[in-house]
């Protein structure tokens, strides 16, 4: 039977079943009780939790109150995806959820399993009854019974009982009132291992079993002392060990003074059944190709994080993300190569994610996360989603390979929704955020985009400047300043390439409005490459400067970290026709935070084209002596700060002068950043007086070609 409101999920369900069950439908909980009142008996009923007047939990808690109809199992189709939902339904008595969109397969699956189950259930109380109608009847209700028909000396109506006693599938055992053994069926030896000698005597401690999963619920023995009669699923012992799932029966047999004589239990392994059921519970829950839950369990994982944020001042982040054109790799490929094309993805996207955030295929090529909760702010919580997001790019670089066809090359958009935000705490709401996210950034060709309601007025000023920025590097905005460097004698002894944002509606920006947000994400690759490549054109064509200025230009620890990075800086430097000794690349100590052989490695390579490197800001941060030893460095600059508070400050003071030691050990230039007064030219000179000086004193910074005409006169 179908009780459904909606006539489109009835015509599903019936189209879906029709082949091999007759159908029933009912339009309403009450149109349903009333085909029961009149005599239907399914063998099954389908119910919708959500109908007008009563709803379908209501409708099967009445249902399990009426003996004659309580047996009917009870599958709930429902779209909600809370755990509440499930437990109430559970609680009334369903057997088990179909989620919607309906998935048809699982609906076919689920109905035949649940049929069997009940099938075979049916007919095991069924046999249970005939043998407890026929021990009634016999004169003797012990063990001397079947031993005087092995004989042939009961009646031809108890060779009928020991027929069905000894021939059934099912496994039966007659007990005593002490719940020992004393007959059993060859099933009963078949399914669990022991012969009859083994069995009979022996305890039969199944009716020690619980009745359900609680701790303090009541013995099968106690539940039989009031009811009778017990029928359900439990997990018992063979003889060698091995556990099985049983579907069990169990009647009590009692004498005319009421007391208990004998019990008769049947049972059956289901352990096929439970494995379909498990396969089920895979189609339903799981995606079969990745094997990462689906877009069900997804939303149900969702609305456990929520809850987390709204309740613990926990934020999160959804996101989703899909491969670009994934559409021309089946088409071109074949659904083979794109399900390799798929798993691999998925691989790439769990190794990207950590290990307590969740992740699920939603659909298609579609994939969905959800950050594992903490005490962030949106702001945390977005960068966080950031990171994870350029891990996927980072993770996509590597081809995929397949077969003949060599390798293929797959790039992805994503979209992100934060939380929690007043808008909403509905998973589905929250996913549908992210999708709309995801939508905008394929809209506005960008890798990546976050949903308008969740942004802080933070993440809305670093997505305008992201976008912006991108829209500068095109525009050619981005304006190449520099500042002198100069020798311990204070001659004119290189430049320091710094870049301004000739923003069309703010003004000139400094690099401290816009590099931040750059180096959040990838921008600062794209940012980089394009200044070191205007910069080199520039310097190259003013070579008429008889001094071949020394120029050194500021490389980020994340376009390091990029694989091709030395490959595209040789290029540039290749494409710009300045010479390479004239080029300096600046570092900070955070290069050496991951790989430090691959630094070094890269290094290498741009050195043996007759570049040099420096490191900036050093003592700021947290390298060792030993890795700082490994690169290969041809200066150090001494931070700023150290050097502006040297003239009042002992532990400054002395900062700068074990900088300038290591320098010298290393047999590398020292460069002091910050000399912007007399005082501070005058203290280096004196306490150093080999120290390179950097700094306002000398000339604030100012557009490169401006700067080289003014230096060439």
């Amino acid at each position: 039977m179908v009780v459904d409101d909606e006539p489109t999920n009835i015509r599903v369900l019936s189209d879906a079943l029709k082949n091999d069950h007759d159908i029933i439908v009912a339009t309403s909980a009450k149109q349903a009780l009333g085909l029961l009142d009149r005599g239907e008996r399914p063998h099954l009923l389908l119910l919708d939790i959500m109908m007008p007047d009563m709803d379908g939990l209501e409708m099967c808690r009445r249902l399990k109150m009426r003996q004659e109809l309580q047996h009917i199992p009870v599958i709930f189709i429902t779209a909600l995806i809370d755990t509440d939902s499930e437990e109430k339904g559970f609680e009334v008595g369903a057997v088990d959820f179909i989620r919607k969109p309906i998935s048809i397969p699982s609906v076919r699956a689920r109905v035949r399993t649940h049929i069997s189950l009940k099938g075979m259930l049916d007919h095991m109380v069924e046999l249970n009854q005939t043998l407890n109608e026929r021990l009634h009847q016999s004169d003797q209700l012990n063990w001397r019974l079947m031993q005087e028909q092995k004989r042939g000396r009961a009646a031809d109506s108890t060779n009928l009982y020991e027929q069905a006693f000894m021939s059934t599938s099912e496994g039966i055992a007659v007990l005593d009132h002490e719940g020992k053994i004393t007959a059993v069926n060859p099933s009963y030896s078949r399914i669990t291992g022991y012969s009859e000698d083994e069995a009979l005597g022996r305890y039969h401690d199944v009716l020690d079993v619980r009745v359900d999963k609680r701790h303090n619920s009541t013995s099968i023995l106690d539940y039989l002392g009031v009811h009778n009669h017990w029928s359900g699923e439990i997990y018992n012992r063979r003889r060698n060990g091995e556990v099985y799932p049983e579907l069990r029966t169990i009647s009590t047999i009692r004498a005319e003074d009421g007391q208990v004589t004998h019990y008769v239990t049947v049972f059956n392994d289901i352990t096929n059944l439970k494995e379909t059921e498990q396969r089920l519970e895979e189609l339903t829950w799981r995606d079969p190709v990745t094997g990462f839950p689906n877009r069900a369990l997804f939303l149900d994982q969702l609305s456990t994080v929520l809850k987390l944020c709204h309740h613990g001042g926990m934020a999160t982040a959804v996101i989703v993300v899909d491969i670009n054109n994934f559409r021309y790799v089946n088409e071109t490929f074949g659904f083979d190569c794109g399900d390799i094309v798929i798993q691999t993805f998925a691989e790439r996207l769990r190794n990207a994610c950590h290990e307590d955030d969740s992740i699920a295929r939603l659909s298609g090529d579609e994939f969905g996360i959800v950050l594992a909760p903490k005490q962030w702010t949106l702001d945390e919580a977005y960068r966080i989603a950031l990171q994870v997001f350029e891990r996927i790019q980072e993770s996509l670089r590597e081809p995929v390979p397949y077969r003949s066809e060599g390798v293929l090359t797959i790039e992805a958009t994503g979209g992100i929704a934060l939380y929690p935000t007043e808008s909403s705490d509905m998973p589905s709401l929250a996913l549908r955020h992210a999708e709309t996210a995801h939508r905008n950034a394929k809209d506005s060709n960008r890798a990546v985009a976050v949903f308008e309601d969740s942004m802080s007025e933070n993440i809305r000023r670093q997505m305008a400047v992201e976008s912006e920025l991108a829209r500068a590097i095109t525009e050619n905005e981005i304006a190449m300043y520099a500042q002198s460097q100069h020798s311990p004698d204070r001659k004119l002894a290189g430049i320091e390439l710094l870049v301004r944002w000739d923003h069309p509606e703010r003004g000139l920006l400094g690099p401290g409005e816009f590099i931040p947000f750059a180096e959040r994400t990838r921008q600062i690759v794209a940012l980089e490459r394009h200044i070191v490549r205007v910069c080199l054109g520039m310097l190259a064509q003013m070579r008429a400067d008889s001094r071949k200025l020394r120029c050194s230009i500021n490389i980020s620890a994340k376009h390091m970290a990029e694989e091709d990075f030395a490959e595209a800086i040789l290029g540039l430097v290749a494409d710009s026709g300045y010479p390479p000794a004239l080029i300096t690349f600046e570092l900070t100590e955070s290069v050496m935070v991951k790989d430090v052989d691959a630094v070094v490695e890269k290094m290498e390579k741009i050195r043996n084209l007759g570049c040099t490197f420096s490191l900036d800001d050093f003592g700021t941060g947290y390298s060792s002596l030993s890795q700082l030893r490994r690169l290969p460095i041809s200066e150090i600059k001494i931070d700023r700060s150290f050097v502006l508070s040297a003239l009042n400050d002992s532990t400054s003071a002395d900062i700068v002068d074990m900088v300038k030691r290591i320098g010298e050990s290393m047999n590398v230039r020292v460069v002091a950043e910050g000399v912007e007064t007399q005082e501070h030219a005058d203290f280096l000179k004196t306490h150093h007086p080999g120290v390179y000086l950097q700094g306002y004193f000398f000339g604030r910074p100012a557009p490169l070609w401006t700067f080289f005409v003014e230096k060439s006169h």
